[in-house]
């Protein structure tokens, strides 16, 4: 008996054995051994092409992780074949090295074939052997100690890989490595006071069997607005965005960007799409479908009132929606409007820009707008650099832009140009052994590191240009500014003030940078910006009776400033009965709500211009604090 207990349990015991050998084994099948690389990129983008191959051309053993099966993001799978180029103030194109080079192989235009494009992109990866690409990749973690990403874990064809790196490139579309690895980030206009806004998506369509010859006798005739087109493309047609009312009310056409990319075979960057939360999958899935459904519609109609479509016949949709915005990360320096609104081209410049800040609509009911058109700008290095880590960097949409400044930076030119910097910055750190602190404080190596990227000479050569012609500053005085501020202490004061107010998206100044500083402006216009501003701002003094209030005793007749004081007395809720129309500005005196460059200069009541209602509207904002967590992500 007992000899039979022995034997049973020594082939219990093997069996567990079998059992450990059997798990351990397939765990093993499972789980590689910690992988190593000087340098990670995440995200088959075109930043992080780009980024890649900049840090292979120096030597760097790099390994980039496509979360999709083909490169390109946004092109490939986007249907985004339109570029918007940064043209410097004498039209010479502001972005060289890799984006000039992929721009050359695909044509060189401002339009380009999706085909054509992903094959340059992977013809650029296979030229480098320091390149290791990984495709249909999942980040499973990050792990991040002390602002350092240490190592991160993936599944590549059903295997848990972990791998280790001296530093990393988010060029995903949202930033989600960095989000992952816990780096600071807000969402849509939360900057101005905004979380919930941002600006619409595109489901690009897809037609063929579109005749270019009979598109091209309405595009010339203007039927539906300036319309223009060539051999490649055609856009315009503002009309009918106007006149097509669509069945799905979160979605809006808006004037047409046509590319032909083969006869009759066009991709059409139109059908807006609103009401999504841009970084939940599951919800960018519904509001593709909503605009497959909406897009039978869209081709119904253009098929009765466009020449050129009435054979035409949707092909199949690109797979992904082109969103335009999501998060945005808090970073070293934020990105800001003063930055454009001043063409200022910081130390360490990586990229220079000029592209509009151009705002798509973020609701069916709102336009969108211009804020302004910067001449050029330059893209600092620590706007790639998440706060507080010292071996991530991010590129793309989802840099440390304020998220105004990124109506312009999001386009893609400046975005692959940041990705080639942060592969090349990430070279020099690994070859040299140096911090990014260090590298930042080395003049001699960032204007070798500009010259590599090939933007030394543009930044000499336009800045002469820079001084003398910024957006404000650099216009003849008697042009744009009323008397009151020609003189330079003065002008300056109203310029301080013009930037606070844009920097909150409360002024828009359009393709044309024109502000009409010396027309009028009206009561209810003077009302209503107090009352945006100080919802945006979150003030302390926004009960819920001051918007009624306002609205209620504005008129729409010019402002005056006796009328403005009492505006604003009715803003910080302060009584306004009994008083005379001198009594308001004689209140509004004691309150300390004139600011002095009004009150020593407008002696008597009159009509105020927009610049001078503009600096009475910038101080008494000032005066009101502004909650930490705005101020944190405005980099403040």
């Amino acid at each position: 008996m007992y000899r039979y207990r022995e034997k049973v349990i020594k082939s219990l015991f093997l069996l567990v054995l079998v059992y450990i050998f059997l798990f351990c084994s397939a765990l093993e099948g499972t789980v590689s051994a910690s992988e190593y690389y000087p340098l990670v990129v995440f995200g088959g983008e075109p930043e992080g092409v780009a980024a890649a191959v900049a840090a292979a051309r120096e030597g760097i053993d790099t390994l980039l992780l496509l979360k999709r099966k083909a490169p390109g993001g946004l092109m490939t799978y986007g249907g985004l074949n339109f570029l918007d180029i940064n043209q410097a103030p004498d039209g010479i194109s502001l972005n060289k090295g890799i984006f000039a080079e992929w721009h050359a192989a695909v044509g060189g235009k401002i339009t380009f074939s999706i085909n054509k494009a992903t094959e340059v992109f992977e013809e650029l990866l296979a030229r480098e052997k320091n390149i290791t690409v990984l495709r249909e990749v999942s980040l499973i973690s990050v792990e991040n100690k002390g602002g350092q990403v240490r190592d991160i874990r993936i599944e590549h064809q059903g295997m848990v890989k972990e791998i280790r790196a001296e530093y990393f490139i988010d060029a995903s579309q949202d930033a989600d490595l960095a989000v992952i690895a816990g780096a600071p980030y807000f969402k849509g206009g939360a900057d101005i006071g905004l979380p919930d806004r941002h600006m619409a998506a595109t489901l690009v369509l897809h037609m063929d069997n579109v005749n270019w010859q009979e598109l091209a006798r309405d595009a010339r005739s203007n039927k539906f607005g300036p319309s223009y087109i060539n051999r490649d493309n055609a856009w315009g047609f503002v009309r009918i965005g106007q006149l097509y009312e669509p069945v799905d009310k979160n979605t809006r056409l808006r004037g047409l960007n046509i590319v032909i990319e083969e006869a009759g075979d066009v991709y059409i960057n139109a059908l807006l799409i609103f009401d999504f939360d841009p970084t939940d999958p599951e919800s960018l899935q519904k509001a593709h479908l909503r605009g497959q459904k909406e897009a039978e519609h869209v081709l119904a109609y253009l098929k009765e009132n466009l020449a050129g479509f009435k054979k035409a016949r949707l092909l199949p949709f690109p797979p992904e929606l082109y969103v335009r915005e999501s998060r945005h990360i808090v970073a070293g320096y934020q990105l800001q409007v003063a930055d454009l609104l001043n063409n200022r081209i910081p130390f360490d410049t990586i990229a220079l820009a000029s592209y509009p800040l151009d705002y798509q609509a973020s609701t069916p009911e709102y336009e969108g707008f211009v804020l302004f058109n910067p001449a050029i700008y330059g893209v600092p290095l620590r706007s790639l650099l998440p706060r507080g880590y010292s071996n991530l960097f991010v590129v793309g949409r989802s840099s440390g832009y304020s998220s105004l400044a990124a109506a312009s930076a999001r386009v893609l030119p400046t975005g692959i140009s940041t990705g080639e910097a942060a592969g090349l910055v990430s070279s020099y750190l690994i070859e040299k052994n140096m911090t990014i602190p260090e590298l930042l404080k080395n003049e001699r190596l960032i204007k070798e590191i500009q010259g590599k990227l090939k933007i030394s000479r543009d930044i000499e050569r336009y800045k002469n240009y820079i001084e003398v012609n910024n957006i404000l500053r650099g216009k003849s005085t008697g042009d744009i500014f009323p008397a009151v501020f020609n003189t330079a202490g003065k002008r300056e004061e109203l310029l301080e003030h013009l930037e606070y107010l844009m920097s909150w998206g409360l002024l828009m100044a359009g393709y044309s940078n024109d502000l009409r500083l010396k027309e009028e402006i009206s009561e209810r216009d003077f009302a209503y910006m107090i009352i945006k501003a100080l919802r945006q701002q979150k003030s302390p003094i926004l009960y819920e009776w001051v918007p009624g209030g306002l609205e209620s005793v504005s008129t729409r007749e010019p402002l005056t400033r006796n009328r403005a004081a009492m505006l604003l007395l009715v803003a910080t809720s302060r009584p306004i009965t009994n008083l005379s129309s001198e009594g308001y500005y004689q209140k509004a005196l004691e309150y300390d709500l004139v600011p002095e460059i009004i009150s020593s200069t407008i002696i008597e009541d009159r009509i105020l211009n927009r610049a001078e209602a503009y600096v009475i509207i910038s101080s008494f904002l000032q005066k009101y604090p502004v909650p930490e967590e705005i101020k944190f992500y405005r980099g403040e």
